[in-house]
């Protein structure tokens, strides 16, 4: 399916029954349907009606995967809160960024920044009310079963400590969140070594390659999903970068600063 403009989203369909959704070309979930159940794949900032929209493509019951607990991809989760008994489905390492988010939302809200980018959609919202659900443990290893559909959780410690990706092995697909992306940020102080970071994306090319995965799938998708031979070479970049070979340049935008080092089409930032 061609990608189609749905409001402030636009919806493709990536593989038979998985969507990509890419919220205002900021952030991007991934709705895969099976024949008894439906899985979110992040819920970027949630500007509107997640579960609503989830509903127009699926009949299913749809559960919430974060790959990690960023903002850009955990704030729509509160439109799936029934009630106190409603989970989200994360890596436990990321549940003190999740937890920072959550007690944080009222007065993210009040920000002037986000007043000027988000205010349409927070105009009606009554951030006192808002609720978001608790969390439930991924761990590598685990498999989600929607019937006809399976997904296996990956560790990709990196970006954060609780970073996974989702392997759709039928499909040849993965979901990697912002472990496997363009533009890799690993300066902020919750990212791990990047010792840690290198060890991640050789599991990961180890296990999509043996897979024969051929389209990677991040939580931004710039321009085209990524490859395997481009996670290859973020393998190679990372190495250089561990082993103090690689020469980068000094960075500094509203998040941090520290040191970009580019590799052809890809970049990573980290710590000075």
């Amino acid at each position: 399916m061609a990608e189609v403009e749905h409001g402030i989203y636009f919806i493709e369909e990536i593989a038979t029954g998985s969507y990509k959704i890419y919220e205002r070309r900021e952030a991007s979930m991934y709705l895969v349907c099976g024949s008894e159940g439906a899985c979110l794949i992040d819920t970027a900032y949630g500007l509107t009606d997640l579960k609503a929209l989830a509903r127009e493509l699926t009949s299913h019951p749809v559960s919430v995967v974060n790959t990690h607990a960023h903002v850009d991809h955990v704030l729509g989760n509160h439109w799936f809160y029934e009630n106190e008994d409603t989970r989200v489905y994360m890596h436990p390492a990321d549940k003190p960024i999740y937890d920072a988010v959550v007690s944080g939302y009222v007065e993210m809200l009040r920000q002037p920044w986000v007043k000027e980018a988000y205010g349409e959609f927070i105009a009606k919202l009554d951030p006192d009310a808002v609720r978001f659900p608790m969390t439930q443990d991924l761990h590598e290893g685990d498999v989600i079963d929607l019937g006809g559909k399976k997904l296996e959780i990956f560790e990709t410690p990196g970006h954060t400590a609780g970073s996974i990706l989702l392997l759709d092995r039928e499909e040849k697909i993965c979901c990697a969140g912002d472990a496997i992306v363009e533009n890799l940020w690993m300066f902020m102080p919750e990212c791990c070594p990047n010792e840690v970071c290198l060890a991640s994306l050789r599991h990961a090319y180890d296990v999509l390659s043996q897979a024969g995965v051929e389209r990677i799938y991040n939580g931004h998708f710039y321009n085209e999903p990524i490859t395997l031979q481009r996670l290859k070479n973020m393998v190679d970049g990372m190495e250089q970068v561990v082993s103090g070979i690689a020469k980068g340049e000094p960075f500094e935008n509203d998040k941090g600063k520290g040191t970009k080092f580019t590799f052809n089409d890809w970049n990573v930032l980290c710590r000075e």
